[in-house]
């Protein structure tokens, strides 16, 4: 019950849940280190330097700013010469991609997820039967929103569509 109450006062009070949970703190700013606020989070080199890697930036002057959150997760901005083109940047339209449905997961048949997409079991068994399989065998089919469903079998053999 204590916990609840004090997850209650710490979600309305904003004062209370900096001080209980901290602020995000910017470490890189423009290209440039701020040692000041590293040294105030406690945040040393060591650590900026394996999470910008993990983000796929292998140096300081490709960051526009870095942002040291509560979670200790770095958020990055790179700068706007170093992003990714995406197709917006190009102009060029997109089909929607969604998120794909677990129907199998660890051999079990997830029930659930089949009703859905409006698929019965029977559909599942017969498409695996198709490829030779059976649900035991799978460690992972999912099914993607163009009806494609992929395969991970369990014997790390063979994976299929």
């Amino acid at each position: 019950m204590l916990e609840v109450v004090f997850s209650y006062i710490t979600l309305v009070n904003r004062p209370l849940r900096k001080i209980l949970y901290g602020t995000p703190q910017i470490i890189i700013e423009n290209g440039r280190l701020l040692k000041h606020e590293m040294r105030a989070s406690r945040y040393n080199l060591d650590d900026l330097l394996s999470q910008l890697r993990e983000k796929g930036y292998y140096g300081i002057q490709d960051v526009e700013y870095a942002i040291l959150e509560p979670s200790g997760r770095l958020s990055v901005l790179p700068k706007s010469q170093k992003r990714p083109v995406t197709p917006a940047d190009l102009g060029i339209q997109t089909d929607y991609e969604g998120l794909p449905s677990v129907l199998v997961m660890d051999g079990d048949i997830l029930k659930e997820n089949l009703n859905k997409v409006n698929l019965d079991e029977q559909w599942l068994k017969d498409k695996l039967k198709e490829m030779g399989l059976n649900p035991e065998k799978v460690l992972l089919a999912t099914l993607n929103t163009q009806g494609q469903l992929l395969i991970d079998c369990q014997n790390d053999n063979r994976a299929s569509k």
